[in-house]
């Protein structure tokens, strides 16, 4: 941890690990982007996600892809990473999901919203400005980690056992505690509410897809490395100590209850835009 500075606290390491990147291939096979349409990535971060949008659409002059996301250096790294990319138009766009319609003025075809809707405050707002931004037709694919269902017995256990060894490391390390102020990093959603809002903003849900992901080690300490989920974990913490005692705790749990690693269920939602 020793010389971090705050541009590490990114998503970038948790977006390279595989089992997240093959979550993320099946949402875009879900979307059935073809070559020669207009598809934005929203949230597109690093542009891991745009990346694999590319490869489907490649070698078709006419494609067109938008990738947004709030973060400056998260669209520097996604546009020297994807310099190089030929015969498609690659367009990125600093700005969040609530304006999206200011960001992208003509219609397209898709839209992928990757493990971030349950970031959005208000989720009505973002999926009335989705369906502004898509063609009559136009499909509208995301998924999350994050939904009300979504733990089992398993996953609750360590996330317990996890967030515990987190607070007693963080006050024997560092003499430090989290804020009593909770900080809305994240809102779960049903299914049958994100269909009720999608259905209000003019979609037909097509898909309903809910898949369990065996999640390593890595993975945890992984996203102990993210700014947003850090503020979640352990609000008013320095980033530095928090993300040390998240990491080190999942070391721990994992060891001292000799796991390999500890399921979680992702939500994949596609609609259709009416």
């Amino acid at each position: 941890m020793v010389g971090m500075t705050s541009t590490e606290f990114s998503y970038n390491r948790f977006a390279a690990n595989a089992w997240y990147q093959a979550l993320n291939v099946h949402l875009v096979e879900l979307a059935q982007v073809q070559p020669g349409q207009k598809v934005v990535d929203l949230a597109c971060g690093p542009g891991s996600v745009t990346k694999i949008i590319l490869e489907k659409v490649r070698d078709a002059k006419n494609s067109v892809v938008i990738g947004i996301d709030m973060s400056s250096s998260a669209l520097k790294q996604a546009r020297e990473d994807l310099s190089n990319a030929s015969n498609t138009l690659v367009e990125f766009a600093e700005g969040r999901a609530e304006d999206l319609t200011r960001l992208v003025r003509d219609k397209v075809d898709t839209v992928v919203f990757c493990n971030a809707i349950h970031l959005v405050e208000d989720k009505s707002q973002v999926m009335r400005e989705v369906s502004d931004t898509l063609r009559s037709g136009g499909i509208f694919a995301f998924n999350s980690s994050f939904f009300k269902g979504d733990l089992t017995d398993e996953t609750s256990q360590f996330y317990r056992r996890w967030m515990m060894r987190s607070l007693r490391i963080l006050k024997n390390d560092f003499g430090l505690k989290p804020s009593k102020e909770k900080v809305m990093a994240r809102q779960a959603l049903s299914i049958a509410e994100y269909t009720e809002i999608l259905e209000g903003n003019g979609f037909q849900v097509s898909t309903t897809e809910i898949e369990p992901v065996e999640v390593p080690l890595e993975g945890w300490q992984d996203i102990s490395y993210f700014e947003d989920f850090i503020a979640g974990a352990l609000p008013g913490v320095p980033l530095k100590e928090a993300s040390h005692s998240l990491v080190e705790a999942a070391a721990q749990i994992f060891s001292e209850f000799e796991l390999s690693s500890v399921r979680r269920d992702w939500l994949s939602i596609v609609a259709v835009r009416q």
